[in-house]
């Protein structure tokens, strides 16, 4: 491997926007300012460069100065040194004068005609996460990734394999003081990251990135100083939802490879169904995996095998009148020997396409059984042909029988990016890219794969075309999809992801956690989770079911999932020792949904903050949770640490400083800055949960399925400072859940629920700050769970205070704690 220096670069003064350096050989360096705390580095080698321009001018305050062979240029928040002719930079904070990013002096940007390079310096206190899904520890210091998505990782070792499912060149660093990320935007060819696993004595502990195939580098730097703004910034620069999540979708949803492989499949899930109703267990959704697909030996998209599914419309129906929606498995290839549309595929060149034999390109993809693969060529979703043959099949075979879209293997793995083509006529009309600049114009005729980040953008083409289908098929409902594969940008448009075809182990549960809250930082779509209980490998045991259990259905999203070894299928009632603690598990997770819901609104959908993140989200002022991987938080308040460990029945955890906590299964007072041991057996419905001090847990009724009956109560759990009179408060979001109209006629409800605590007393109230929808409940009960709590509570109803002992009380009969019910105000809708 040789390397090149950039060197011999001055500044273009001829330029205002973007600041640009250039040197004899045509190479260019630009840096764009896209917001005080956000600035993008291009570096050009000016050969065969595939992106057109980047536009010009600046919307913020910016100031150059040059001083010799040094130039600096100044946001209101960094200031970033460029020392020439080679070209390093180094970025500091211009509140603090702290240097928190240096590039390696020498070779901090260097290439030659295949790979590019750019290499930083790392401080003794660099603690690097991110990168999406990685497995191990949150922390990845040490270690070397790809970051491609070119791997079936069924079974997959949670904590050392690599590379997984997803694309997301986000990397936080974060030290004792400042947090900052870099993305590195250019989806290109396969991409590495070396976060100090190799060293060298000339040039000190050190990072880089290398980009293979690419003859443009790019990166955005992403100044905090706090981890949730660097999170909240790259929200900025990756989009957001563009829509609100159905809230069935965070029920439980069912599944298992199992029932669709049967021969009396369609039956067999029927089947599900009714056990479901008889073991008392709700359930919002159920998906269907790709064995109704079969012909043969052979799994064939769009098609159904009609001897195990003798009536898809009828079962879709069935489910659906269970309040069970049913997803669809689809995989983005066709294989060429067995599905009777690959001829006609192939004739209008709706394949990603083999340059250099004018041929589809071929990749061998799974058939039938277990290892089984055949030859087979993917669906490029760039080209006319092939974007309309797959919206139309969806529509036909799926969407319009009643089916929502599971899109999975969607990691799209090219045997020969070298001589592979996408048509590249269609463009990613549906995405907000205003930031980066598309690869592609429609009509400009095919490109070389590895040029463009094929795999990466095929991904994103797959989730816009599905989409689009949706959209049009029910104009007025929220749009649901589920997809393996993630890439930057497609959270926007697509609901769901999980962290693959996992393995049943113990210690899957330990760092699918720590997966999970890494990637949460990426950019990954909000409804995220695992697949409990395993989905490959031996059956899990009674207690590593409840184990698994007790802590997914904390996460966003919630589905027990299995293809077992031995071909049993993971249930909750696999079990019939078990069953009673999951159908308590279940039924908290449905009493959770308000809670849940209300997140997604206000943190995801709003400001782009994930549901799950790590502890040191909120706290990284604390320098020991910068190691905290095997707990997460669950919004702003709720802190969870999974039992991860077979026979244990307690748990050690360290609980943050700057606030206290309450441990919900008992009640007890925690300061924080302590670790502290709890009890957990598996008799407990959820793994050991911590409410911050000053927080509010909004719960609902437990039902069959989310829209089964009239979501008619909502209480409300208050866990009280000792002594602080600042307001607290939780944002309780109340809608149909189904449809767009709280986008087009503001069809929602907002109410602010809150509570003041001081030494005397604890008062709670509660504020309407729109009221575009009436529930099915005119009042919302309030206890505080902390049966040693003596102040009493005073409720602030219309503006007026009003004691307890005035209002109507409920026993629970399960915690036996006195709930107070406080009226609410509704308004009459129009």
């Amino acid at each position: 491997m040789r390397q090149y220096f950039a060197d011999g670069f001055s500044y273009d003064d001829s330029v205002a926007h973007p600041v640009t350096f250039r040197n004899s050989l045509g190479h260019t360096f630009e840096l764009h300012v896209l917001a005080d705390n956000v600035v993008k580095v291009r570096h050009s080698l000016g050969k065969d460069a595939i992106m057109p321009p980047a536009a010009a001018g600046c919307q913020f305050e910016t100031r150059v100065h040059t001083e010799g062979q040094e130039m600096t240029v100044e946001t209101n928040l960094v200031r970033v040194t460029i020392k020439l002719p080679q070209f390093l930079l180094a970025w500091y904070s211009k509140e603090t004068g702290e240097c928190f990013s240096q590039d390696c002096a020498v070779r901090a940007y260097a290439y030659n005609d295949k790979q590019m390079w750019h290499y930083r310096k790392r401080f003794p206190s660099d603690r690097y996460v991110g990168l999406g899904e990685r497995t191990g520890n949150l922390v990845l210091n040490g270690r070397r990734f790809r970051v491609e998505p070119r791997t079936d990782s069924m079974g997959y070792d949670a904590e050392s394999q690599d590379p997984l499912y997803k694309y997301h060149p986000v990397l936080l660093t974060l030290n004792k003081r400042i947090t900052h990320g870099l993305y590195y935007s250019r989806m290109g060819g396969a991409v590495t990251f070396d976060l100090n696993a190799e060293f060298d004595a000339m040039w000190g502990p050190y990072s880089y990135y290398q980009i293979d195939g690419a003859q443009e580098m790019e990166y955005m730097m992403v100044y905090g100083p706090t981890v949730r703004e660097v999170v909240r910034s790259m929200g900025l620069l990756l989009g957001g939802p563009r829509h609100l999540y159905p809230r069935f979708s965070f029920g439980y949803l069912a599944s298992s490879m199992a029932y669709a492989e049967a021969t009396d499949a369609q039956a067999q899930i029927e089947g599900f169904v009714d056990k479901l109703r008889k073991y008392d267990i709700p359930c919002d959704g159920f998906h269907l995996s790709s064995g109704y697909t079969l012909r043969g030996d052979d799994r064939c998209v769009f098609t159904w095998d009609r001897q195990r599914f003798p009536d898809p419309e009828g079962l879709a129906r069935k489910l659906k009148e269970q309040g069970i929606y049913i997803f669809a498995n689809v995989k983005p290839w066709l294989l060429r020997n067995a599905h009777p549309d690959y001829e006609e595929v192939k004739q209008k060149r709706g394949f990603v396409w083999q340059s250099d034999h004018d041929v589809p390109n071929s990749v061998y993809q799974w058939r039938g059984g277990e290892h089984t693969m055949g030859e087979g060529s993917y669906v490029d979703l760039t080209s006319e042909a092939g974007y309309g043959y797959w919206q139309q099949k969806l529509a036909s075979e799926l969407v319009d029988k009643g089916y929502m879209l599971w899109l999975d293997n969607n990691e799209f793995t090219l045997l020969d990016d070298e001589k592979s083509t996408l048509a590249c006529e269609v463009p990613p009309r549906q995405y907000d890219l205003k930031y980066v600049d598309q690869p592609w114009k429609a009509g400009a005729g095919p490109r070389i794969s590895h040029e463009i980040g094929a795999s990466a953008w095929l991904t994103l083409m797959m989730v816009q075309a599905s989409y689009e289908v949706v959209r049009k098929a029910n104009p007025n409902e929220r749009p649901f999809m589920i997809t393996r594969s993630t890439v930057p940008y497609c959270q926007q448009l697509v609901s769901q992801t999980w962290s693959g075809d996992n393995r049943t182990d113990w210690k899957t549960i330990r760092y699918n956690t720590s997966m999970g809250v890494g990637a949460a930082l990426c950019g990954v779509p909000a409804m995220y989770g695992h697949d409990v209980g395993g989905f490959a490998g031996r059956k899990p045991e009674p207690e590593l079911l409840v184990r698994w259990i007790q802590q997914g259905i904390l996460w966003p999203r919630f589905c027990i999932h299995s293809w077992n070894d031995d071909r049993s299928i993971t249930e909750p009632w696999s079990y019939a020792e078990t069953l009673p603690v999951i159908r308590a598990s279940i039924h908290f997770r449905y009493k959770l949904i308000p809670f849940l819901y209300s997140l997604h609104v206000t943190e995801w959908y709003r400001q782009c903050e994930p549901l799950v993140r790590p502890v040191f989200y909120t706290f990284d002022s604390d320098q020991k949770t910068h190691d905290q991987g095997f707990e997460f938080m669950l919004g702003p308040d709720m802190l969870v640490a999974p039992v991860s460990e077979p026979g244990h029945t307690t748990r050690e955890v360290y609980l943050p400083n700057q606030t206290a906590w309450y441990h919900f299964q008992s009640g007890k007072y925690f300061n924080g800055g302590e670790t502290v041991t709890v009890p957990s057996t598996t008799a407990d419905y959820a793994a050991p949960i911590f409410m911050k001090a000053g927080s509010l847990l909004p719960l609902g009724r437990v039902m069959n399925s989310v829209h089964a009956q009239p979501d008619s109560e909502r209480r409300v759990q208050i866990f009280p400072e000792r002594n602080n009179a600042a307001r607290r408060t939780f944002t309780l979001i109340e809608d149909d859940g189904k449809t767009l109209y709280h986008e087009t006629g503001k069809a929602y409800t907002e109410v602010h629920i809150w509570m003041e605590a001081d030494a005397d007393e604890i008062c709670v109230g509660l504020d309407i700050s729109n009221d575009g929808y009436i529930p099915d409940y005119d009042t919302i009960w309030v206890t505080c769970p902390i049966q040693t709590e003596t102040r009493p509570l005073r409720f602030m109803t219309n503006g007026e205070a009003t004691v307890m002992e005035s209002l109507p009380r409920m026993v629970d009969d399960d915690d036996m704690v006195t709930y107070y019910g406080l009226p609410v105000p509704w308004k009459e809708v129009a």
